[in-house]
């Protein structure tokens, strides 16, 4: 045999056995499935919703989910995010960093939100009157008077809530109490811990605002059946909504128009009840205006006040 002839028969016994090995390694080897990228979902954008932790934290993220999957569902193009801050100072300093899309915040961070950190008021909470300071005691307390809270120990939550503590530290200026000389004040985190400081007795009355005793009413009734309500201060306007404005004007219309709609539904009016009130409504910066008399005054009580120099 050649050299031609001989080489051609190699790579014709070197074919067979590659054709061999490959029919075999087709037959024995174990299964690959082959992973193809899932097509492309289409994503919805999401926008932050911040709700200020106006009573226990917990409670308002329990109270405000329901209401923000009630908005989600009117928003197939757009999606709310709820966030609560654990405190009301992370509250304010994430409203004054513009990490929240939408917020719902007291009147004082709404007014200060809208005039300094680049946001919009677009609608409020109803029942104004509701919007007001409270004072609780034990049931059976001495104190009948607002003068007989001088020289007792108060206990108020953060100093920028606007009702429970900024209201009520008004009234006792107005009845000749000096928070700072007269009484042995006590700051704690939450409206919450405000009403629980006098159920276990650490202090003598507690200051606080209609909604957050309400929820203290339905999540704690028995330590609440040991505590009774007095000295309401004024009222003044109610909680605010405000939409950043860098939000797509279109989807701020469609919140808004939701939240004042939602009255008109059984499930609105549920959720609403949670809450509680009866209804949001349109608003606009000019509806806050009242919030600078209100901070007039308490310039004029506490003229060394951050608070009210901000």
């Amino acid at each position: 045999m050649d050299g031609l002839a001989k080489t051609g028969w190699c790579w014709l016994v070197t074919l067979c056995c590659l054709l061999a090995a490959c029919g075999k390694q087709g037959s024995d080897a174990v299964y690959a499935p082959v992973l193809i990228a899932p097509p492309h979902e289409a994503r919805v954008a999401e926008y932050t919703f911040g709700v200020t932790p106006m009573s226990n934290f917990r409670d308002v993220y329990d109270v405000f989910q329901p209401v923000i999957d009630y908005l989600n569902a009117g928003l197939p193009d757009a999606r709310l995010v709820l966030e609560v801050p654990r405190g009301l100072a992370e509250h304010e300093q994430q409203l004054e960093a513009r990490t929240f899309a939408f917020a719902l915040s007291n009147p004082y961070h709404s007014w200060r939100a809208a005039r300094r950190s680049g946001y919009r008021i677009i609608a409020k909470m109803g029942d104004d009157a509701a919007f007001r300071g409270i004072w609780v005691v034990r049931k059976g307390s001495a104190i009948r008077t607002l003068a007989d809270l001088k020289g007792k120990k108060l206990c108020f939550p953060p100093k920028s809530a606007l009702a429970a503590t900024m209201m009520t530290q008004l009234q006792l200026k107005q009845a000749g109490i000096d928070p700072a000389r007269d009484v042995h004040v006590n700051y704690v985190g939450s409206q919450h811990a405000s009403i629980m400081e006098v159920y276990m007795k650490g202090a003598d009355a507690g200051a606080t605002w209609p909604l957050a005793w309400a929820t203290f009413q339905r999540t704690h009734p028995e330590q609440a059946r040991e505590l009774e309500v007095r000295f309401p201060t004024d009222s003044l306007i109610n909680q605010g909504i405000v939409a950043r404005n860098d939000v797509p004007p279109e989807l701020v219309t469609r919140v808004e128009r939701l939240m004042a709609e939602m009255h008109d539904t059984e499930q609105g009016r549920a959720l609403l009840a949670q809450v509680p009130i009866t209804r949001f409504e349109p608003a606009s910066d000019a509806d806050y205006d009242v919030v600078q008399v209100f901070l007039d005054k308490y310039k004029q009580a506490f003229p060394d006040s951050p608070d009210a120099l901000r």
